[in-house]
């Protein structure tokens, strides 16, 4: 496989090459399917199916009784062409399972790459990103981040609570948290996970007080810079909707589109 290839390969199915979490997050990977738990219970994130038509009832049955086992009460698949069976989505429909909606998911994202400088590198005036300094800094990126993201503030806690657990972990991939000012006031935070050949950019926001200053450009060069220190010059993203035509501006390249579902039997 050549360097571009599993690039394209990484952005689609990234979540079992990235650095695992300190419970209560964790990634249990499966022939069938990669599950990763975040720090909420309301979040967990279904990719990499490989199941038939024939075993996708027990592949079901397989994550509700993981989900439910941790006292997870939210789920969304993530379904891209790689996906198996390739009519999945059709198959989810028709057993129930309904389009993401709540914030901060979308039903729908667009998978994308750069392999090249993004532009513009330099920053707007005023405008400053780079990786965060140190545990309290993480901390008020991370408030600032899901607060611009509509996350609830009973999910925000659960983050927060799990945060030292996270910035200590031997991964050190809190510490590849990037946060961004405008004019000295932090107006939001860009994660990072490296992979084998990439850099996943995980989940971004910025305060609406602060957008269309070039704070979320900011958080995609400061990322990149970081990704080439680090032998990995590549980025990935899932982009939603505001997000896919700045990343298109910064000269990402669309790759495909994941279709995002929801397990309402959870709830």
């Amino acid at each position: 496989m050549s360097l571009s290839d599993a690039i394209l390969s990484f952005a689609e199915e990234p979540f079992d090459q990235l650095p695992d979490l300190p419970p209560p997050s964790r990634s249990i990977v499966r022939p069938n399917f990669t599950l990763g738990l975040s720090p909420t219970p309301t979040h967990a994130s279904l990719s990499r199916v490989r199941a038939t038509a024939a075993d996708l009832d027990d592949t079901i049955a397989e994550v509700r009784a993981i989900l439910r086992t941790h006292g997870y009460t939210g789920c969304n698949w993530y379904l891209g062409p790689s996906s198996r069976p390739v009519d999945v989505a059709q198959l989810l429909a028709a057993r129930g399972f309904v389009p993401a909606s709540e914030p901060p998911f979308e039903p729908r994202y667009t998978v994308m790459t750069l392999t090249r400088p993004p532009q513009p590198l330099t920053p707007a005036p005023g405008v400053e990103a780079r990786l965060v300094d140190g545990y309290d800094e993480y901390v008020r990126a991370l408030r600032a981040g899901f607060k611009a993201s509509d996350m609830t503030d009973e999910d925000i806690a659960h983050w927060v609570a799990a945060a030292p657990g996270i910035w200590r972990h031997a991964s050190g991939i809190a510490q590849q948290t990037h946060v961004v000012f405008v004019d000295g006031t932090i107006a939001g935070f860009g994660f990072a996970a490296p992979g084998s050949v990439a850099v996943l950019l995980s989940g971004s926001a910025i305060l609406p007080a602060f957008r269309g200053r070039g704070a979320y450009r900011a958080l995609v060069t400061s990322r990149w810079a970081a990704a080439v220190a680090m032998g990995k010059p590549g980025l990935a993203i899932h982009a939603g909707a505001m997000s896919r035509p700045i990343l298109a501006r910064c000269g990402f390249e669309e790759v495909c589109t994941l279709e995002v579902l929801v397990d309402p039997t959870l709830r």
